[in-house]
């Protein structure tokens, strides 16, 4: 008991020396001592009297995320390395143990304050919504955790490329030439994939990883392409996605959120239709035999490694003007000009053929994710 009453009459000498010396906020003297200043300033020692650009900062907050869709949300802050050094001036000459330093104490009270005016929840680990604040510039910048979506695209136009140049100011990185969105327009599938998300969730930029891709006269057609796409800092969150979407010369199918995309490289089989001009009119016999194709191919990837696919099932027939077409079900991956025409991929056709091969065009009937 004696211990008692003499380590509380020694924290009352130490607290009374404090604000003795020094002229502290009442949010600083609580945190530090558990009690408020009776010597309050016009400017306290420690943080300068940040604790009154919090509700300022915190209404213009509130007005910038009024269009956000979030159910939790962080912070996060930035404040002058001064502060934080007379903070630990005092604590360290006063041996103040087990306190909350300033800046986590500045950080709390605008945390505090938000959850007060909009009802969310603080999640420190995967939130909806990053506040960052500057309080060196009295700034702040808002983002949000980016949505994963999955799809299929049909492609029944032979004039629209997959892939969409980027801005030719950023590079895809995204400015005001480009909207942000950091693509130089949206006449492909990338460009109106985009455009549909960006409109759907209000975000900045949509990444798409495909699963394989086409050339521009190749049609995409029974179940579709897969795609995953990253929507970047959505405002809207609870989007819901009709079963068929048409936009112009797609048609979107089995669009739904996914937590995250897979890490590696999904594997897939397809369905392909080639049409091919030779130089020479095949015999039926030949193609008798190349229906038996012997496996692996072997890709030579830029003279760098070697890669190996499977043709699963093939087959060929005649029509006029020594035109093939040929139908296979193979491994995703395969490059198919380089197939038909005997590039870099062995066996290929224009060997097998013992005839130079031209591939007219190639359409994806059909295309398997391999699970």
């Amino acid at each position: 008991m004696a211990n008692v009453v003499k380590n509380q009459k020694f924290n009352k000498k130490i607290t009374n020396e404090i604000f003795k010396k020094y002229s502290l906020c009442n949010f600083c003297s609580v945190r530090l001592r558990s009690k408020k200043s009776f010597k309050l300033a016009d400017k306290c020692f420690i943080c300068k009297n940040i604790f009154q650009q919090i509700d300022g900062i915190v209404t213009r907050i509130l007005q910038s995320i009024s269009s956000y869709e979030f159910s939790n949300f962080e912070t996060g802050i930035i404040i002058k390395p001064s502060l934080i050094d007379k903070d630990d001036h005092i604590k360290s000459k006063f041996q103040i143990k087990g306190v909350s330093s300033i800046k986590t104490n500045v950080n709390h009270e605008l945390s505090k304050q938000i959850i007060r005016k909009t009802g969310s929840k603080i999640n420190h680990i995967n939130s909806d919504l990053t506040i960052k604040v500057n309080f060196k510039d009295d700034s702040y910048e808002i983002h949000t955790k980016p949505l994963f979506i999955y799809g299929r695209y049909i492609k029944k136009s032979r004039t629209l490329i997959q892939k969409q140049s980027s801005c030719v100011n950023c590079h895809g990185k995204g400015c005001y030439s480009c909207n942000f969105h950091g693509l130089q327009n949206f006449d492909s599938v990338e460009g109106q994939i985009t455009k549909f998300l960006i409109k759907k969730f209000n975000c900045l930029q949509v990444k798409i990883n495909w699963m394989g891709g086409e050339e521009k006269s190749s049609l995409v057609l029974g179940n579709g392409r897969p795609f995953f796409a990253k929507i970047i800092n959505p405002k809207k969150r609870k989007g819901i996605f009709r079963t068929k979407i048409k936009l112009d010369g797609i048609q979107l199918l089995e669009l739904r959120k996914i937590i995250v995309p897979p890490k590696d490289q999904v594997s897939f089989k397809s369905k392909i239709e080639v049409i091919v001009k030779t130089d020479d009119l095949i015999k039926d016999k030949i193609f008798t035999e190349l229906e038996k194709l012997e496996m692996p191919l072997q890709i030579d990837i830029h003279g760098k490694k070697l890669v190996t696919k499977q043709i699963y099932k093939i087959t060929f027939k005649k029509i006029p003007q020594k035109l093939l077409k040929i139908n296979m079900y193979a491994d995703g991956g395969i490059p198919i000009k380089s197939f038909i025409q005997g590039s870099n991929v062995i066996p290929n056709c224009t060997h097998l053929l013992k005839s130079k091969c031209e591939c007219i065009q190639f359409d994806f009937k059909k295309i398997d994710v391999v699970s």
